[in-house]
């Protein structure tokens, strides 16, 4: 993209020696104006990056146009060219907010030539922060959220109006909807976007660090505390803290919580320091965090705090098009990323079953349909069978009452001839009984516990997906917070 520059003055000879010399350098746009009025008029629709700007001019003088610029147009820099008696006036426009000034005669055409550059590669410093800006709101900001349903464009609106303050957000929407992508848009787009961004997945955490994660703690405080430790809260002075799955915090962390909010201050676990901290507040859950309040599980003084600016996220499933649109974009990420895959793409069969599914894994579910699809297609479209996906309902790995081990066995094992109704037969042939989709032997020694079961469904999920706690979530069919919780009750997760 080429400098532009605009040369002002009102003796043409002069600006077209100026004009011409510019001219010469293939980078340079050049346009000449011979009064202050005239470059005024074309300003607000055609702004230069650098402005030659002569002082004495009939009608509107060179400080004049300067004073309207700078109101105007802060971001253009303003040289002014003077004559030798003039340079008094020169200074003066410095400190009204010229960038420098330059005097009429052949030597100083050098300085000319010397103001221009460092002028245009402050100019230039400048297009190349831009750009990385525009790429980190293309990748965390609303440019990175897919999506064109009314659902969607009501959710954009509404991120719009928090950029407004510095109001906390809650995020709501059931697991797999994107929240975090949400709040990375809010503050990438809110004047805290040059400070941090600490994420805190409160179901992750065991309980009893909990508080410790949160505001830190000091040498000694407990049994482990071998050194000081800096809480998130603390880390994210200056920017945004991110809780997620609020709804997993215990009462009394939530007073402390509460507390913390309301002074603006915390202190480390085991220490005395009185430490001030500036950070915005967005919480996410997928829980129904008012019935909660009636259960006794959460503070309702809490709630009020976090909940000043709910967004509800829609389920994917009343979204429309947006379930093409999104495929369509996991499946040109995965194949970018993957060159030998390059030639995969939807069937219009395949599309139409996207359409059909109830999606109760959201994004995050269609993420590992199409990725899965991609892997299990043997030719270039993927077929709805690729997808495992049955009209909204699950009879894939995405299933509760089915393990990871199971759908793949279903999916790949040869067919076999239908059993009779009501009963289903094994691989010895013996004739087995289906009650609530649990198969049974004759013998009582084969009833197995459902407890049994869903630790046996939880521990293969996660053993088979190498320990991605979300991947064997989405597997399962359950949300992230509730896989947490099985991970620790069935004492899966170290």
């Amino acid at each position: 993209m080429k400098y532009r520059i605009f040369v002002v003055d009102d003796d043409r000879h002069y600006a077209r020696m100026l004009s011409y010399r510019l001219d010469k350098n293939p980078d340079y746009s050049v346009k000449v104006f011979d009064s202050g009025e005239e470059v005024l008029r074309h300003l607000p629709g055609d702004r230069p990056d650098l402005m030659l700007l002569d002082i004495m001019m009939p009608g509107l003088d060179g400080i004049e146009v300067l004073r309207r610029v700078r109101a105007q147009h802060p971001d253009v820099h303003v040289v002014m060219v003077s004559a030798q008696g003039v340079i008094d006036t020169a200074v003066e426009a410095m400190k009204l907010g010229a960038y420098d000034y330059i005097t009429k005669g052949q030597d100083d055409l050098v300085k000319l030539d010397q103001v221009v550059r460092n002028v245009l590669e402050k100019v230039s410093m400048k297009r190349e922060l831009d750009t990385l800006r525009s790429e980190v709101t293309r990748r965390y900001g609303m440019g990175g959220m897919i999506g064109e349903s009314a659902p969607m464009r009501r959710v954009y609106k509404m991120i719009e109006k928090t950029l407004r303050g510095d109001i906390t957000v809650a995020i709501q929407g059931e697991s797999g909807t994107g929240k975090e992508l949400v709040a990375r848009a809010i503050h990438y787009g809110s004047s805290r976007k040059k400070g941090p961004f600490v994420v805190v997945n409160c179901a992750a955490i065991p309980r009893e660090l909990m508080e410790s994660e949160f505001f830190g703690h000091e040498k000694g405080s407990f049994t482990g505390a071998h050194a000081r430790k800096i809480g998130k809260f603390e880390r994210a002075h200056g920017g945004t803290i991110f809780l997620d799955e609020i709804g997993e915090l215990d009462l009394d962390l939530q007073a402390k919580l509460l507390r913390a909010l309301q002074e603006g201050e915390l202190q480390r676990v085991g220490g005395n320091e009185t430490i001030d901290f500036d950070a915005r507040v967005i919480s996410a859950t997928n829980r129904d965090i008012v019935q909660m309040i009636r259960d006794g599980k959460f503070r309702e003084d809490l709630y009020y705090r976090l909940f000043q600016f709910p967004i509800p996220l829609p389920p994917l499933r009343a979204r429309g098009q947006d379930i093409r649109l999104l495929a369509n974009y996991f499946l040109r990420e995965y194949t970018k990323a993957h060159p030998e895959f390059k030639d995969k793409r939807l069937s219009p069969e395949a599309r139409r079953a996207l359409l059909d599914h109830s999606w109760p894994g959201n994004v995050r579910e269609l993420k590992s349909a199409v990725e899965r699809a991609i892997l299990l297609s043997d030719g270039d479209e993927l077929t709805a069978a690729d997808l495992m996906l049955n009209s909204g309902n699950v009879i894939s790995p995405w299933s509760e009452r089915m393990t990871l081990a199971e759908a793949a066995e279903r999916s790949f094992a040869p067919a076999q001839p239908r059993p009779a109704p009501g009963s289903t037969h094994g691989g010895d042939g013996e004739a087995r009984h289906a009650v609530s989709g649990i198969v049974l032997g004759n013998d009582s020694a084969d009833i197995v516990s459902l407890e049994e079961l869903k630790q046996q469904a939880v521990e293969r999920a996660y053993r088979l997906c190498e320990g991605n706690v979300d991947r064997a979530a989405v597997e399962l069919g359950i949300g992230r917070a509730t896989m947490y919780r099985l991970l620790k009750k069935y004492q899966l997760m170290h």
